[in-house]
């Protein structure tokens, strides 16, 4: 496989990821797809494997996203657990696992307690992209409005 990557290489690749991940979390809260989708790849050779077991390119993956959450007033995603495993110095899998809910326009929730996510990254001309991405989850609970 080639020679080891270093402890400190390591780290400060976790910790890229790891920033990658963050700047995922915050776009969402936001609601800015930019930012949300920043760290998946534009390229043809993106996929994503839906909680639905659906498999699809990058351009389905943002449409459906942003068909959904064009219709949230809200949405947050709480990381729970997340690990990084280092293949090599630009390749990169982190397992992770968090809690999401939507406030829907009409004042309904929708509320994933615990789902799971895996992501291959690459480094690509200096930055983090995810090349791969799988989702899995229960379906989310639907919350009406109290009104």
């Amino acid at each position: 496989m080639g020679r080891r990557t270093s402890e400190s290489k390591r780290k400060k690749i976790e910790a890229e990821i790891l920033a990658a991940l963050e700047r995922l979390i915050a776009g969402c809260g936001a609601l800015d797809m930019g930012a949300a989708f920043g760290p998946f790849s534009r390229s043809s050779e993106f996929r994503m494997i839906g909680a639905d077991g659906s498999l699809c390119d990058f351009e389905t993956f943002y449409g459906d996203n942003v068909s959904y959450l064009g219709n949230c007033s809200a949405f947050s995603l709480a990381t729970i657990a997340s690990d990084v495993l280092v293949l090599r110095s630009g390749l990169a899998v982190l397992s992770w696992i968090y809690r999401a809910e939507a406030t829907l326009a009409n004042g309904e929730r929708d509320v994933i307690e615990r789902a799971g996510a895996t992501f291959v990254f690459e480094k690509r001309e200096g930055r983090w992209v995810a090349v791969r991405y799988q989702e899995s989850s229960l379906p989310p609970v639907r919350e009406r409005s109290a009104e």
